[in-house]
């Protein structure tokens, strides 16, 4: 499964959004496969859309790929490309090799995800001009079976070089690399197998349960968010060093930057509240283990200690700029009342002159 994430803009409206390329849309939901209470979901569910087949030719090697994407409320569209596979471990890392970064693969991808904006533009909260400069892509191995039949044990006692070579996309590793690639096995039964790494995973889950795969797009996408509102911080921060140079006769010189610079803070806040808060796993451990390991992996709460510093830096410009703006108007008033009182007693001498 080849994920791609966009931004599209601040919201999505989901409610109207029945139909979307001709194709009627569905609530997608967690599987509940495994033990955990059903009340643990989404905040506001993606709208799933169900794409279809289609063949695809990719560097040579043909292919029946089903495509689907999702709608989110908070402003991202994902598309998933899934590819039937079979054969052995090392046909899996060349399939990896051929579609991490493909740039006909992305082309196609490209075109399905045009397409689903223009029929959700409507629908779309202050549009980003810029959608198609960030975008994150992650791959997902899952695997329900071998042949001959084998537990995860064996899987890491005896492939250990071969899932890390997968993981890392590269044949040379080293046996630190190997290591590090495979320090955070995660299994629910002792049949089943996860491993997560920055920009692929491996599942092996004879269940065929589709939740942890769930997990793990979420995860790409809070890193997407985080990454693309940090990026977005540092390009206000930097405009607000160059504004915030009063002008000589402004009583009120730094109110546009202090509009702007309010705003900003409070949108980007409640994305980054609503990111934490759209999936709640506290009821399944599994799911939460899978998510805290993909969020090491991908350096969440270093991206987010990162946003919230910025804002942080932000907050501190404005109330500086506002100190600044209020000590101004201060000594303007107070300048103006001795102005006021020294023309009072000029007046009161030309009376009695």
């Amino acid at each position: 499964m080849v994920y791609y994430c966009y931004d599209v803009g601040y919201e999505i409206r989901l409610s109207g959004l029945e139909r979307v390329r001709g194709k009627r849309t569905q609530q997608s939901f967690l599987s509940f496969t495994r033990l955990m209470p059903p009340y643990i979901q989404y905040k506001t569910p993606p709208l799933l859309i169900r794409l279809g087949k289609k063949r695809m030719s990719i560097d040579g090697k043909e292919f029946t790929v089903s495509i689907d994407a999702k709608i989110y409320d908070f402003g991202v569209i994902t598309v998933r490309f899934v590819f039937p596979i079979s054969g052995s471990l090392n046909q899996l890392q060349s399939l990896n090799f051929t579609l991490i970064e493909n740039k006909t693969l992305r082309d196609k991808v490209m075109k399905e995800f045009k397409k689903i904006r223009s029929d959700i533009l409507s629908s779309i909260v202050e549009p980003r001009s810029n959608f198609l400069d960030d975008w994150e892509e992650y791959t997902i191995f899952m695997v329900h079976g071998f042949n001959p039949d084998i537990g995860a044990a064996v899987l890491l006692n005896e492939y250990s070089t071969a899932l890390a070579q997968l993981l890392r996309t590269d044949r040379n590793l080293s046996r630190n690399e190997i290591d590090e690639a495979l320090k955070n096995p995660l299994s629910y039964r002792e049949g089943d197998l996860t491993l997560i790494d920055w920009s692929t995973a491996f599942i092996f889950d004879p269940e065929k349960s589709y939740d942890i795969p769930d997990v793990i797009e979420f995860a790409v996408i809070q890193l997407l968010e985080l990454r693309l509102y940090d990026d977005i911080l540092d390009t206000i921060i930097d405009d607000a060093y160059d504004t915030l140079v009063p002008a000589r006769f402004s009583i009120s010189p730094f109110s546009g930057t202090l509009k702007k610079l309010s705003q900003i803070k409070l949108d980007i806040s409640e994305i980054v509240d609503r990111l934490e808060n759209y999936l709640k796993l506290i009821g399944d451990l599994y799911l939460a283990k899978i998510y805290t390991t993909a969020s090491k992996r991908f350096y969440l709460e270093h991206w987010k200690s990162a946003v919230r510093g910025k804002l942080a830096t932000i907050e501190s410009l404005y109330t500086a700029s506002w100190e600044r703006t209020q000590t101004k108007r201060m000594v303007i008033l107070e300048t103006a009342i001795v102005v006021l009182f020294i023309i009072d007693i000029i007046l009161i001498i030309i009376e009695l002159l």
